[in-house]
């Protein structure tokens, strides 16, 4: 929820934000980047079965099951660490590289990289014990021949943002998610990011 106690200048400074991300938003691949997007400490647990399109590659040593368990492990790691970094990004707008867990030249890398300019630009931030965002992992589906990953994850989140010191956005959410990751370079990096489904003041995770 927005201050409505603002001065005017600085309420005029919120519907130009508003206006910039609505614009970042429309035009990559990935209408969820949204000041919803909200990060700060994270909580990733994993829930419900894995599938897969095809058999991951495996060493000669490896046997097809062990790979495929293998392959779904580091992606596991990859995504919590990926989660880590984009609370870090939002801790701290200005110190965020985009290139480390987004691969240049997509959209999704465009859209993110000018929504992280523009919060450390309009000094947009959240803070360390200042609301929680809990991820849990639902299912896994890979596409080894596209070498991509879909991950449908569940989120409540309560963190709070802040511009120049006040609140921005408190709204607490939970949401039905899913993250496409691509293997890059060895790396499971993110190329896209949906909320299948959202609702707000409730924890729709715990329904389940």
């Amino acid at each position: 929820m927005l201050d409505i106690k603002l001065k005017k200048p600085r309420h005029l400074k919120v519907l130009s934000i508003l206006s910039c991300m609505f614009l970042v938003s429309s035009c990559s691949s990935s209408p969820t980047l949204s000041l919803d997007d909200s990060a700060g400490v994270t909580s990733t647990t994993s829930t419900t079965n894995t599938t897969s399109t095809a058999t991951a590659n495996t060493s000669d040593t490896t046997s097809p099951e062990n790979g495929n368990f293998i392959y779904e492990q580091t992606l596991r790691q990859q995504f919590q660490e990926l989660v880590q970094w984009q609370d870090s990004c939002y801790l701290q707008p200005k110190l965020c590289n985009v290139e480390e867990f987004t691969i240049v030249g997509t959209k999704y890398h465009q859209a993110l990289s000018e929504q992280m300019s523009l919060y450390a630009k309009s000094n947009i931030n959240s803070r360390p014990g200042h609301g929680n965002r809990e991820v849990a992992i639902e299912s896994i589906t890979f596409d080894d021949a596209a070498l991509v990953a879909q991950v449908d994850a569940c989120i409540y989140d309560t963190v709070i943002l802040y511009m120049d010191g006040f609140i921005f956005n408190d709204r607490v959410s939970s949401s039905h998610t899913r993250w496409t990751m691509q293997l890059d370079d060895h790396r499971w990096k993110w190329i896209n990011f949906q909320i299948l489904h959202r609702q707000y003041n409730t924890n729709i995770c715990q329904e389940q």
